[in-house]
């Protein structure tokens, strides 16, 4: 497979994702647990798709700080899959999403830093974690940690778009 498929397929993946995750609180109440459970997952498996297009595309120019960040991502999305087992008691699943959110932090510092591309992801990845901190630290738990999460989707669509357009320049 070519390298332009895989950004694009990487691309489409990271819209997807990042569009169901926007959108996917309108259809939960609607759903039963195995469906949004699986929603959960096929969030998260595009998300991972669009993650590793990312370090595809500037994993060379990030280096090892982008690659340590990737890592720590990859991570992140292990742990949330696996917070319902509780690991760190009631606040695993808010222990697991911050580690995500610290690794794209990594990644989007680390691509700012060098004026890669993802530079609109990368400047929302951030926002999501700091307006999920000022959420911590206020104790907001509704609109803070709404807001914070529509920015890392958001985040995860531009770096959607980014990726097929990456993908379109390099067969021109």
């Amino acid at each position: 497979m070519r390298r332009q498929t895989i950004w694009r397929l990487a691309g489409v993946a990271a819209v997807l994702g990042g569009l169901i995750d926007l959108l996917g609180p309108l259809a939960y109440p609607h759903l039963t647990d195995p469906a949004r459970l699986s929603t959960y997952v096929l969030i998260d498996l595009l998300l991972l798709f669009g993650m590793l297009g990312v370090q595809s595309v500037a994993g060379r120019l990030m280096g090892w700080p982008g690659l340590v960040g990737f890592v720590i991502a990859v991570g992140g999305v292990l742990l949330v899959r696996t917070s319902a087992a509780g690991i760190w008691g009631a606040a695993s699943y808010t222990v697991a999403s911050a580690v995500w959110s610290i690794g794209m932090v990594v990644v989007g510092t680390t691509l700012l830093a060098r004026k890669g591309p993802f530079r609109a992801a990368s400047a929302l990845w951030i926002a999501a974690f700091v307006i999920g901190l000022a959420g911590l630290a206020l104790k907001d738990q509704g609109l803070a940690h709404r807001l914070a999460g529509w920015c890392f989707a958001l985040g995860f669509i531009a770096a959607g778009v980014i990726l097929a357009r990456t993908a379109s320049r390099a067969e021109a």
